[in-house]
């Protein structure tokens, strides 16, 4: 799923473009190598006829995003003709400045053209990324491959096939989402089903299944709870298996409390971590925005994200903790991982028991207002953390911005979590959205 950006390359018949394309295919290459499948021709188009009948022929090539390369000084109404042929689609116009050549600065870049494009594109109201810069520029590159990874997730978002078993949980208000507001706005279709059709598949479990898959949990974790106990948590997950091939489901959310936890005995979150380590993004509770936040996070990345729950905030560190599920794939390096009971009244069922990986995280939630949507998100580090409770998956975060800045804007107690700092993917994915970002 690499992202897929297209190249068009703007230029003039009165200025040097052989210099420009050069350029381009230095930063093409550079792409590359940060694995973005950047895709270009090698020509210049320096009128509004030829450079439409490019922008018209992109639409063919499956591209997640366009870069518009201006070569050299440019008039708007050509780079405008292509633009408006893939306008649907996250694009970004590149310019750079005077260069080096036989012994001196040079005055043909594009510079002046990118401020033209700039006013231009605003007063036409586009939410376009400008870049400017060449290859060796500090910054640049990063820009174009973020924007490049955000076009990609904006793509992957609006064909999300997103399986919500049940609805909110214990009444979790924030949880709750426009249907349509979600598909229209921010991409994936909601798949609903109801927790009835989830227990019947899971009854349906043969013992060949649900063998396979306590072998394979035991070579990975230390695993501490009765067999029969295991064995229901196997046929959760043949169960949301079976779900998620059956209906193409990209990710799965699990209303556990009180249907499961309570009435059927046993806890959908050692099955969702494990379907998280294969490539489906999960959570719980019925949490609707928290699994859209997942599932930007998990594309921009290309990683395996989790979440937790806000349950203390101590000076600048916060406490994520979920109830039972963590991916095992993010253990702390060399800590054992563990699946034993809940053991809490009220829960029944079985959790993974370890600590998060230290490192630089982002931790973010899209949050539905009346209407429209903003996304609330933050950088720090994962530090040493304990158990919550001796049991708990739990990371401690030390934030880089204003403990009281989380507390002004908070929308929720669940947090979407993913490892590095995805600032500024997170804001060119919003851009294209049109969602407001809040950074805390």
């Amino acid at each position: 799923m690499a992202p897929r950006i297209g190249f068009i390359h703007i230029g003039h018949p009165d200025y040097p473009n052989d210099v420009g394309l050069q350029f381009a295919g230095a930063a093409a290459d550079a792409l590359r190598t940060q694995g973005i499948l950047a895709i270009t021709d090698d020509q210049a188009y320096t009128d509004p006829i030829s450079a439409a009948r490019r922008g018209q022929e992109m639409l063919g090539e499956r591209l997640d995003g366009v870069i518009v390369w201006l070569n050299t000084w440019i008039e708007a109404s050509t780079a405008v003709a292509a633009i408006r042929e893939f306008e649907h689609l996250p694009f970004a116009v590149w310019s750079f400045g005077m260069y080096e050549g036989e012994g001196r600065r040079e005055s043909t870049g594009s510079f002046v053209a990118g401020c033209v494009m700039k006013g231009t594109l605003e007063r036409m109201r586009y939410p376009f990324k400008l870049l400017q810069g060449l290859v060796d520029d500090p910054g640049v590159m990063g820009d174009a491959a973020a924007f490049a990874r955000a076009a990609n997730a904006y793509q992957r978002l609006k064909r999300t096939r997103l399986g919500l078993i049940g609805y909110a949980s214990m009444s979790m208000y924030p949880g709750t989402f426009d249907h349509v507001l979600l598909r229209r706005c921010i991409g994936p279709e909601v798949v609903h089903f109801d927790t009835y059709s989830l227990v019947r598949l899971a009854e349906g479990i043969g013992y060949n299944e649900t063998k396979a898959f306590a072998e394979e949990l035991a070579r990975g974790a230390e695993v501490d709870v009765e067999s029969e106990r295991l064995t229901k948590a196997a046929r959760l997950y043949g169960a949301l298996t079976k779900l998620a091939d059956r209906h193409a489901l990209n990710a799965l959310n699990v209303k556990c409390q009180y249907e499961l936890s309570q009435d059927w005995g046993m806890t959908p979150c050692v099955a969702l971590s494990k379907l998280a380590d294969q490539g489906t993004v999960c959570a719980c509770e019925g949490d609707v925005m928290l699994s859209a936040t997942m599932c930007a996070l998990a594309y921009l990345t290309g990683e395996t994200v989790t979440y937790g729950d806000i349950l203390d905030l101590q000076g600048d560190t916060m406490l994520l903790s979920a109830c039972g599920f963590a991916p095992m794939s993010l253990a702390h390096e060399g800590e054992p991982v563990r699946i034993c009971e809940l053991g809490h009244p009220g829960f029944d069922g079985i959790i993974c028991s370890f600590t998060l990986e230290r490192g630089p995280v982002t931790f973010a939630r899209l949050v539905e207002g009346r209407g429209d949507y903003r996304l609330v998100y933050g950088t720090g580090m994962g530090v040493d953390t304990d158990l919550r409770q001796g049991r708990f998956p739990a990371l401690n975060v030390k934030l880089d911005g204003d403990p009281q800045s989380l507390l002004d804007n908070i929308a929720s107690q669940h947090w979407a979590l993913c490892y590095g700092d995805l600032s500024a993917e997170i804001e060119d994915l919003c851009r294209v959205l049109g969602v407001t970002t809040v950074r805390v």
